[in-house]
């Protein structure tokens, strides 16, 4: 079983002490997302988990509890989105350069294959052009050369949260023009440095510029690793390669308030005043008497690794 910590939200910039806990704990219960009276009863007990992966765009809160969770015992892998975008599009997410110096310092504790650069979504707008691309990622891939393989990316998407943006000339499409100006530049300035370009979720061929079309979460990275997975038998969205996953994180908790987001759903006035227990085994809410409670990931039998 593979936990992710989490598309959903980000775990390791503002729920790391709750995390710690429910792993201290051996369990977390999740909500479903669509069937709201369904809760998932999750094993995090370390014989039930093969690995757990963390996505974040600020993975700095997280190295305090680093050494502990290593010494638990836990397969770990790292997705650290990297832009360097300014406040009017990321209003808190910290500065790059702090995210790439944390990046460096967990790739040296737990080695370069377990840790992916996601420099997601690509936004052409304004002041965010070619330019302002090329020049980012060559000084970029220079500082995380040697700490990462691989490198993933994807064109801002359109979706009806956006509209809004869209109308008040916020943000807008990118142009057939740039993106291919782009995915010639990508691998030309990463490629040098030892980092693949990947794609994701991109619906286009990009073969003929020598990027791959992969999972983020991806089957290949685990293979190297020794890690068991499960295909997805549903694509978590169109385009999509990752492989089975547990999400055990929860919409509407992130704090970061990017414009682009699609996890996000009240304001984040609304957020930053709800109260969250660290001790609960829900991430935010709690047990209904309606719920139905369905247990998750409970081996039969321990693997030789568990002992």
């Amino acid at each position: 079983m593979i936990i992710c910590a989490s598309r959903r939200t980000d775990i390791p910039a503002f729920h790391m002490e709750w995390l710690m806990n429910r792993l201290r704990g051996g369990r977390v219960f999740v909500r479903n997302p669509i069937q709201k009276s369904v809760v998932y009863d999750i094993s995090l007990k370390k014989r039930d988990v093969d690995c757990i992966i963390f996505i974040t765009k600020n993975p700095m809160p997280l190295e305090n509890y680093l050494d502990e969770i290593i010494e638990m015992g836990y397969q770990l892998l790292f997705q650290v989105t990297i832009n360097p975008y300014e406040r009017d599009i990321e209003p808190n997410v910290p500065k790059y350069e702090d995210v790439i110096d944390s990046f460096i310092r967990i790739s040296d504790k737990i080695g370069t294959d377990r840790m992916l650069w996601r420099y997601d979504p690509v936004i052409f707008f304004g002041k965010y052009g070619m330019e302002f691309h090329h020049n980012n990622l060559t000084h970029m891939s220079k500082k995380l050369e040697g700490k990462t393989k691989k490198c993933t990316f994807s064109f801002l998407t359109y979706y009806d949260k956006l509209s809004e943006k869209y109308e008040k000339n916020i943000l807008g499409p990118a142009n057939k023009k740039d993106e291919e100006s782009f995915l010639r530049m990508m691998p030309k300035v990463l490629n040098p440095r030892g980092i693949v370009v990947t794609s994701c979720c991109e619906t286009s061929d990009h073969i003929r510029f020598g990027i791959e079309h992969k999972g983020c979460i991806d089957s290949g990275v685990l293979k190297s690793l020794n890690i068991p997975y499960e295909k997805q038998s549903v694509p978590y969205r169109d385009g999509c390669l990752c492989v089975k996953c547990i999400d055990i994180g929860a919409y509407d908790t992130c704090m970061h308030n990017c414009i682009y987001c699609y996890a996000n759903h009240s304001s984040g006035f609304q957020r930053e005043r709800r109260v969250y227990d660290p001790n609960n085994l829900f991430l935010y809410g709690k047990i209904n008497d309606s719920d139905r409670i369905i247990k998750i990931g409970s081996r039969k039998s321990a693997r030789i690794t568990d002992f």
